[in-house]
């Protein structure tokens, strides 16, 4: 096979490669004769199907078995088991077998009937001049031929080759022969499956099309094929429009790819004979299209890819393959039907003559749609005036149904027929009134019939789509619309002809996201989504189930997946798996979850209830779906999908960490595999890193805008999720390996007040280890210690034991949060209300303050530290210094007259009280089975050193009882028990030597350079291997240059074989340190060159043997090598080294500081879980613990596994509610970024357009004097820019708009008007010389002197504390100001605090009564909108919200309840306040009726959720004062609770239409309302998963003059 033929090698199933097989029957002569052809020898025939494998290269000509193969293409293929291949035996072609004349044909007397010239016809024909009328059945015969293989244009490169066969016309026309051709295109030229079907009809001569429709047509129709995978069907012949689309196809960098197939009449192709010639082995055929002698006909085109060469026996005959090609489209499109979906086709009418109008009218006919390019010629420019001057009707089809037609009027009849007879001049009338009719038809398929214009502004790719949208056939036509749409990927389609004039019930809703889930089509899956599918209803069990079996085989976990079906484990992934045809059940999902996260997730699907109830468990739904979506999506390695469901995540900080270790783990078992994918290992490992990102992004997130809230970010690492094993987020990212995530602000803040304890971050390492010192009294009198509130008590494990769920809340946090449990119900919770105990802080007692200093893990690292050097100390001192006893005298030890001193007996108890510490942290090792906890636990370089340590040391304790009792070390002799003892003890202690540097992972300099020594350690221990090989070489060639007769069995041989070996090695070695050791080497000589009577009498010397010329030659020939070898090693292999050591400390250096966070992380949950007292006394503390474990056990009392504690759902779902904000607030971040990075993108370009501008305005006048002023095109550079579009948002919920209101004027209540900003001057980065903005202070409260009102001088405020919480005394009463902002500090300027948002056009404090922010509250009260009936309205699904409004007179508008914040107020009562005075008008009732409503509110104010916190784009905000506000959201989904609230407007709260001013207002079309309160109440339809109709609300008009407008 040649090269270039990219399409023959998966084609040919019948050619295998070289295998033994018989050679083929040589036919009878009676045989021969029968066959077609004649009296000819016995052809080899070949199969049109060869997949790759069977493909092989050449044999060598010295093959014994070379006469059973053939030729192919330049490769040796065997030849086939018959005589007859496939195609050959099924698809048969038609002849001519009797010559008739043609009595039609007077000029020609030899030509027949049939249309060929008698010597055209095959040998064997008859002519019989009795016959007068030439009959197909009759005279045409079928035929079984070699018409068939690959077709090489030989006027092209040779690269494309493609398929054809000569066909039967009637092969259509019975089922047998239909199938046989579908098995021709699926099976023998293994064709992808079509999602789309496209034929092109029209002129079939060459013809003259405007450039830019022709332009546009090529590439669009291109571009429609590649995306929807469709089949082109045309003419096939390199003329007309079949030479337009074969361009367009081929002219595209993947036109290869595209299905193009041309359906041609084999009697009209010129040089057919080419492609029909029987006696050739070969398969590919050469083909000219240059030349022909034959002038009638057309030659093939060559940039199609596959053709079927209709014959129906006859000659020069046009159309013949006409009925053949409609019945194939037919046929392919009931074939690839889904349900009662068919396979979608379209015609496309280009040029054409009178012919293509009814080929287009019978397309149409069958349901399927025509498009038609208007200008293109004669037949489309007939059909697109046509339409034009018809006029749209309704009418009523044969069932009834009201359909659209379009009718011509008498004089748009009279227009269209004189454009007839301008398009086919020549035409007769009764072919003019035929056309007309069939266009009056065709008119009334208005829905069918789609004219595509050069003026339409949608590209011709689009056009053809929307006609297939707008023509589909199918019953149910939106839902097929749509699932056009996602198989075809086009998005566009959908958003702008489907779903705007679609309503999906929630069945078809569910059944399109479940088919772009499988699709991996991510757009498509959040269009579903917005479109309100519930995706707890939508994600059973059963679905889930479903999903993982569709995956494709293609990924990484697939394999894994059938292992574990198999009941195979998944780390066997190598072995050859079996062909599986059972089903995957959820089982086995859990089961790769759990091993590939080493026991981190504990899937539920593993769980006894879940085995045992299998098949119930398929239709329930999951509580958290998008997490579930999440793993799925990374299992099937679509990131896009993965962070579409991300984004919608429940625990996205938790599920992040998951997916990134998973996308880690597939990325390794790509790397082990056989078959490795760099690519694709690559990009799984950026997925990984990415999902990683975004974990940190929401942590840090959640860390910056709750700094001064650290009981809420704590508890969002310490909260412990049930299905991750009761891990927190801390533990998680251990398991995970999420350095960069163990590395962030947040976790190393609470490693660090894990690590000190109860003990002030004040306090000095130094000051600690003093007090460590002194017992008692030291923590009492020189620590200092932090408050712990009244509920924390130490325990007896020496830990602060809170409730895990337990969150200090301090006064200005957000009090109220809502709690749901399981199925999705709500609970009402006490959130509201926070029990004084939880907030006051207390200190600690005596006996607290002594139990927190020493169970701080950073005091037991001291102790241990310093445990660990004693016994070291007495180590080196065992070792070194200590006499042993002799005769068992008496030392004046305390162990005298024993076998073991005293010092040995601490060691021995040192060493047993580390073996429960080793046993504990194997034990605490997150996976589940023993083995992987011991394969985690031995990960650990330093755990190896521990255990060696201990086994060598045990065992040269035990071997010393064995010896004699002196035991005094040997230095001569035979090795025996004190020695093995003394080089165990040695190795023992080196172990825990080198255990030493663990100590130092600590610190913040050394822990690094540790980290360092490791790396370049494994650099080291693979150069070392380079390093042996020249080390060995040199070794082996010098000794035995220098002693060539050394050997066992040699008399002169004066060395052992072990010594001869250590000799090898040594010599190269120390070499390489500079010991070249010459006058070793010249002892060596003389002993491998000299006799030993030589040796003894000193006759032979070194002089003697560098006069012999063997030696001489032995001589110098290894001064040779050593000088090569010092070059290599000493020069380029160790400056290599130092190169690679170089390059791993750069490497390194970056992420050292990353590394060593984690392994202090590590440290530090170590220690603090080991025994407050060291070694070796902890070993009294674990045998205490040994004890009670079984007593309590034989008691049956053992305390509940970590697994059984009780979780508190309502803290876990407070936890998800601030990670989901954390979440859109990092988003918007990151968005508001990618917008920053588009405008500065934007601002570079027009600054060089500006200079080029310059540069054209700077030409000199000369030249345009001379030529005279050139008007300046359209759009010339004096055009402005637009801006570039900004990137998609990430979320549901748009980011709020800011500083919109709060630079309109007038300002409130005043006729002061603001200094003028522009939109891009608003941010304080940017420079504006020219902001002079207006200083007003509302004379209301300028000149208030209320120490609870700021003053209006700025001078007067120096005694403001801006950024913090500020106390002041007025009336011997102590007040709280809080002058924090939500979204962290703030600038402060010259004494002034400075507005977050950007300028406002006004100084001063307006009408604010204080400077920097002005704390607010608003209360958003829901339910659930119902009708007359009592129903729950939805709209699109979703129910319909309705709040709790209040109009402002002074703003006319609507607006939540809410109101400012009062010194010493907490958000809750302020909430009470505001909401009782705005919406229930409590100032005007009695006062026994004021305190009934605020008791009522407090009942009913129990639970809520907080939707926002931070800046409210206000028109009271100025430069130095603004409002920031918290909204909380309380909701009663029962609607009978909130309806006993007696609403009451207050005086003058009236509406200009004179309505109340107090409602209940539903959320089910647009609001226009206050501030950003319209986004406000877009982000509780978020939270409710509610119907959400707010858009980006219109701008006022007095905005407009901030944007140019």
């Amino acid at each position: 096979m040649s090269k270039t033929s990219p399409h023959l090698t998966s084609k040919y199933e019948d050619i295998t490669p070289l295998t033994p097989v018989e050679t083929p029957r040589p036919m009878s002569a009676d045989a021969r004769k029968k066959a077609p052809g004649g009296n000819k020898p016995p052809q080899v025939q070949v199969s049109m199907t060869m997949p790759k494998s069977r493909v092989g290269p050449r044999p060598s000509s010295k093959m014994s078995n070379r006469k059973k193969f053939i030729d192919f293409g330049g490769f040796m293929m065997k030849k086939p088991k018959t005589d007859q291949p496939w195609i050959q035996r099924n698809i048969p072609y038609k002849i001519c077998h009797t010559f008739v004349l043609d009595p039609k044909n007077k000029k020609d007397e030899k030509a027949c009937s049939c249309g060929a010239e008698e010597e055209e016809h095959e040998p064997g024909y008859t002519k019989d001049a009795a016959i007068v009328e030439w009959n197909p059945s009759l005279h045409v015969r079928k035929h079984n031929g070699s018409c068939f293989g690959k077709i090489k244009f030989v006027e092209e490169d040779g690269t494309h080759q493609p398929d054809y066969v000569r066909i039967s016309d009637d092969m259509m026309s019975r089922k047998s022969g239909s199938m046989r051709v579908m098995e021709l295109l699926e099976t023998r030229w293994r064709l992808p499956r079509p999602n789309l079907i496209i034929s092109v009809t029209g002129g079939a001569q060459d013809f003259q099309c405007p450039p830019e429709l022709e332009k546009r047509f090529k590439r669009g129709l291109a571009k429609a094929a590649k995306s929807t995978d469709a089949w082109i069907f045309t003419g096939g012949t390199n003329t007309g429009v079949m030479k337009l689309v074969g361009e367009a196809v081929r002219g595209t960098s993947f036109g290869s790819q595209i299905v193009t197939i041309g359906v041609t009449t084999w009697g009209i192709i010129k040089n057919r004979e080419q492609l029909s010639v029987t006696n050739d082995r070969k398969i590919v055929r050469d083909y000219e299209t240059k030349e022909s002698k034959i002038r009638r006909g057309a030659f093939l085109d060559p940039n199609h890819t596959h053709f079927l060469l209709v014959d129906d026996g006859t000659q020069y005959k046009y159309g013949r393959e006409i009925k053949f090609r409609a019945l194939l489209e037919q046929k392919l499109s009931e074939r690839y039907r889904e349900g009662n979906f068919t396979l979608p086709q379209i015609c496309i009418l280009v040029e054409g003559g009178p012919n293509s109008i009814k080929t287009l009218l019978e397309t149409v006919k069958l349901g399927n749609p025509g498009l038609v390019i208007a200008g293109s010629g004669r037949s489309a420019d007939v059909l697109a005036e046509a339409y034009r001057l018809s006029t749209p009707e309704e009418a009523f089809n044969k069932d009834g149904e009201k359909i659209t037609i379009r009718v011509l009027s008498e004089s748009s009849t009279e227009e269209l027929n004189v454009v007839v007879s301008k398009k086919f001049p020549n035409m007769k009338p009764e072919d003019k009134d035929k056309i007309h009719r069939e266009i009056i038809e065709l008119l009334n398929y208005d829905k069918l019939l789609t004219i595509y214009e050069l003026n339409d502004s949608k590209e011709f790719d689009l056009a053809l789509l929307a006609a297939l949208i707008r023509g589909n056939k199918d019953g149910t036509s939106s839902l097929a619309s749509m699932k056009l749409a996602i198989t075809w990927d086009r998005p566009n389609l959908a958003d702008s002809l489907i779903l705007p004039n679609s309503k999906f019930s929630e069945k078809e809703k569910s059944d399109l996201l479940r088919i772009a889930i499988i699709e991996d089509k991510p757009i498509f899956i959040k269009m579903m989504l917005d479109q309100g599918v519930d995706m707890k209803h939508f994600l059973t069990h059963g679905m889930l189930a479903g999903l993982y079996n569709e995956i494709d085989k293609s990924v990484v976990c697939y394999k894994k997946l059938r292992k574990m079906s198999e009941g195979g484990s998944i780390y066997n992934f190598q072995a050859s798996a079996k062909k599986i045809k059972t089903k995957l059940s959820l089982i086995h999902i859990g089961m790769m979850m759990e091993e590939i996260l080493e026991g981190t997730y504990q899937s539920h699907f593993c769980s006894k209830e879940f085995r045992q109830n299998e098949d119930d468990m398929l239709s329930r739904p999951f509580e958290n779906p998008y997490d579930v979506m999440v793993f799925y999506a990374v299992f099937v390695e679509s990131q896009e999908m993965a962070k579409l469901f991300w984004e919608r995540s429940r625990t996205p900080i938790a599920t992040g960490l998951i997916a990134c270790k998973i996308l880690r783990y597939l990325a390794e078992t790509q790397k082990n595999r056989l078959k490795r994918d760099d690519e694709n290992e690559k990009k799984l490992l950026i997925c990984a890193d990415e999902f990683e990102a975004l974990s940190v992004g929401v942590m840090n997130q959640t860390f910056k805008d709750r700094n001064h809230q650290k009981e809420l970010w704590l508890e969002v690492l310490q909260i412990k999720h049930r299905s991750l094993g009761n891990l927190d987020l801390v533990q998680l990212a251990c398991t995970t390996e999420a350095c960069n995530f163990i590395a962030q602000g947040a976790v190393q803040t609470l490693l660090s007040d894990i690590w000190l304890g109860q003990i002030h971050a004040a306090q000095h390492w130094i000051k600690i280890f003093i007090a460590a010192c002194i017992p008692f009294i030291g923590p009492l009198a020189l620590m200092r210690f932090t408050k712990i509130s009244d509920g924390t008590d130490p325990d007896g494990d020496g830990q602060n034991k809170t409730k895990e769920v337990q969150v200090q809340l301090e006064e200005k946090d957000t009090e109220l949060e809502l709690a749901t449990l399981e199925n999705g119900q709500e609970v009402e919770t006490d959130a509201g209300q926070i029990p004084e105990e939880m907030t006051r802080k207390r200190k600690l007692t005596a006996w607290e303050k002594v139990w927190y200093f020493y169970s701080a893990p950073m005091v037991k690292f001291q102790y241990y530290v310093v445990s660990y050097l004693v016994f070291l100390g007495i180590f080196i001192y065992t070792l070194i210094f200590a006499r042993p006893n002799s005769n068992n005298a008496d030392t004046g030890d305390w162990m005298s007259g024993s076998r073991y001193s005293g010092f040995e007996v601490y060691l021995l108890l040192y060493v047993l009280s580390t073996i429960p510490i080793e046993i504990i942290q194997i034990v605490d090792e997150v996976p589940k089975t023993f083995r992987m906890k011991l394969w985690r636990y031995m990960q650990d370089l330093f755990n190896i050193l521990d255990v060696l340590g201990i086994i060598c040391f045990l065992a040269g304790f035990i071997v010393k009882a064995f010896g004699e009792p002196s035991f005094q070390v040997p230095v001569s002799g035979e090795l025996d028990l004190r020695n093995a003892h003394h080089i165990l003890m040695i190795v023992s202690f080196l172990t825990y030597c080198v255990r030493l540097i663990q100590m130092f992972r600590m610190n913040s300099n050394m822990g690094p350079k540790i980290i360092m020594i490791q790396k370049m350690m494994i650099d080291l221990f693979f150069f070392i291997f380079l390093m042996i090989v020249f080390l060995i070489g040199y070794g082996v060639c010098a000794q035995a240059l220098m002693n060539p007769n050394q050997g066992m069995h040699n008399a002169n041989s004066l060395k052992s074989n072990g010594s001869i070996v250590w000799e090898i090695i040594k010599r190269p070695y120390l070499h390489v340190f500079g010991e070249l050791d010459l006058d070793g080497m010249h002892d060596e000589l003389q002993r491998g060159h000299c006799t030993s009577e030589g040796l003894e009498n000193d006759s032979c010397t070194l002089e003697t043997i560098q006069h012999d010329p063997i030696g001489q030659f032995h001589y110098y020939l290894v001064m040779c090598l050593l000088f090569v070898y010092l070059m290599f090693v000493n020069i380029l292999l160790i400056n290599l080294l130092i190169a690679i050591f170089s390059k791993s400390y750069e490497d390194i250096q970056a992420d050292s500081d990353i590394v060593w966070k984690v392994q202090r992380s590590q440290m530090i949950q170590e220690y603090k879980e080991i025994p407050i007292c060291p070694q070796p006394f902890s070993l009294i503390y674990h045998l205490f613990t040994f004890i009670r474990f079984i007593f309590r056990s034989c008691m049956g009392s053992c305390t509940k596994n970590a697994g059984d504690e009780e979780v508190d759902e309502t803290a876990i779902y407070r936890v998800s509610m601030i990670e989901a904000e954390s979440r859109e607030e990092y988003q918007s971040k990151m968005e508001e970024d990618e917008e920053i990075s588009a405008s500065s993108a934007y601002k570079d370009l027009k600054s060089e357009l500006e200079a080029i501008k310059t540069m054209v305005r700077q030409a000199p006048a000369a030249a345009s004097s001379s030529v005279g002023p050139s008007p300046a095109p359209p759009n010339s550079i004096d055009t402005p820019l637009r801006p570039p579009p900004t990137a998609s948002k990430l979320t549901r919920i748009k980011p709020m708009r800011v500083h919109m209101d709060s630079r309109i004027s007038p300002y409130p209540n005043s006729d002061i008007k603001r200094f003028k900003i522009p939109d891009n001057k608003v941010s304080w980065l940017v420079r504006y010389p020219e902001y002079a903005p207006v200083d007003y202070t509302s004379p209301d409260i300028a000149d208030l002197t209320s120490d609870l009102v700021d003053p209006g001088e700025i001078t007067l405020k120096t005694n403001i504390q801006f950024n913090k919480v500020n106390y002041s005394t007025v009336n011997n009463k102590r007040w709280t100001i809080d002058r924090t902002s939500h979204h962290g500090v703030y600038n402060v300027v010259d004494g002034i605090p400075q507005n977050p948002k950007g300028r406002t056009g006004m100084i001063g404090r307006g009408c604010l009564k204080r400077w920097g922010p002005n704390h607010a509250a608003d209360t958003v009260v829901t339910r659930w909108h119902r009708n007359k009936q009592g129903e729950i309205v939805k709209i699109d699904g979703l129910p319909v919200l309705e709040f709790v409004a209040i109009f402002r007179p002074s703003f006319n508008e609507w607006a939540i309840p809410g109101g400012r914040v009062k010194p010493n107020e907490r958000i809750f009562e302020t909430i009470k306040r505001e909401f009782s005075e705005e919406a229930l008008a409590n100032l005007s009732r009695p006062a026994a009726e004021q305190a009934s409503i605020l008791e009522m509110l407090s009942e009913h104010f129990k639970l809520g959720i907080t939707v926002y916190k931070g800046y409210v784009d206000d028109r009271r905000n100025t430069d130095n004062a603004w409002i920031e506000t918290i909204a909380v959201n309380y909701h009663d989904s029962t609607g009978k609770s909130f309806s006993k609230f007696p609403l009451q407007s207050r005086a003058g709260q009236v509406t200009e239409s004179g309505s109340v001013g107090v409602q209940w207002i539903p959320i089910d079309h647009n609001l226009d309302l206050f501030a950003n309160h319209e986004w406000i109440i877009e982000k509780v339809c978020y939270h409710r998963d509610a119907y959400n109709p707010i858009k980006e609300p219109k701008r006022k008009e007095s905005e407009l003059w901030m944007t140019g407008v």
